[in-house]
């Protein structure tokens, strides 16, 4: 318990700068002895209220980005529903070979992005699929935000580790807005898809409820912390340590799978 109740910590802490967090809590749950599904779904119902915390942190900047908010939530939750229905239906290890591959072209997103949007901005001019300014999305085509917001939503609730890299590559790139508003609405989106995970996984997965009641309370409290630390970023720090996590994250999935 005290194993899981200081990755929970850690985890959730993680989770609110960067993402990524699960590569700690997941092995962990395995160390301890919980079978790999067992585990995949007690990580997700788990760190879910660390997602909260994270969005509390950050509710001053999600205040200017609601209708961004509402929309890209709806699409987050229907990849989620597809995602968790995938990992409860199909092997475990189908989604899995690709996850390394997927965090590998975050990672690349991640360092192209500043250039790749001023690019399409300059080319295609901005589409609109939040509030004004803010709210708006490079290119004229906004399927490219939707696409990839759908694909996290799959991802995250199939397996989840990495997913706040994965949606802070495709967020940044399409999206005109301050790194810390694209934490932000990246924060809010995972929360949304692990919560729609979590209540497939508590009706229908093999959850161990004595793990998930430590790492909710210790996550909780790290989400919270790590929003409040990353608001005090600067972009380019923000940008480095998502860039971190996201090459940890496919080294270490290349290296156990």
């Amino acid at each position: 318990m005290v194993v899981i109740a200081a990755v929970g910590f850690a985890a959730g802490t993680i989770n609110a700068v960067a993402g990524g967090g699960s590569l700690l809590s997941f092995p962990a749950l395995l160390w301890l002895g919980l079978p790999p599904l067992a585990a995949n779904v007690t990580n997700t119902v788990g760190l879910l209220p660390g997602y909260l915390g994270t969005a509390l942190a950050y509710r001053r900047e999600l205040a200017g980005q609601r209708r961004l908010a509402v929309v890209s939530g709806l699409i987050a939750l229907a990849g989620a529903g597809l995602g968790a229905a995938l990992l409860l239906l199909l092997p475990p290890d189908v989604f899995t070979r690709a996850v390394p591959f997927l965090l590998v072209g975050g990672c690349v997103l991640i360092i192209v992005q500043p250039r790749l949007s001023r690019l399409l901005r300059a080319r295609t001019g901005a589409g609109d699929i939040g509030t004004g300014r803010q709210g708006a999305v490079t290119g004229a085509h906004p399927i490219w935000a939707y696409g990839g917001i759908l694909v996290a939503g799959v991802y995250g609730a199939y397996f989840g580790a990495g997913l706040g890299v994965m949606l802070f590559a495709v967020l940044a790139t399409v999206l005109n807005l301050a790194l810390q508003e694209v934490n932000a609405i990246k924060g809010w989106l995972s929360l949304l898809i692990n919560a729609l995970a979590g209540i497939a996984f508590t009706v229908f997965g093999p959850v161990h409820w004595v793990a998930v009641l430590v790492l909710a309370t210790t996550s909780l409290a790290g989400g919270h912390l790590g929003g409040r630390l990353a608001r005090r970023l600067s972009d380019r720090m923000l940008r480095l340590c998502v860039l971190a996590v996201g090459i940890a994250a496919a080294g270490w999935l290349v290296a156990t799978s």
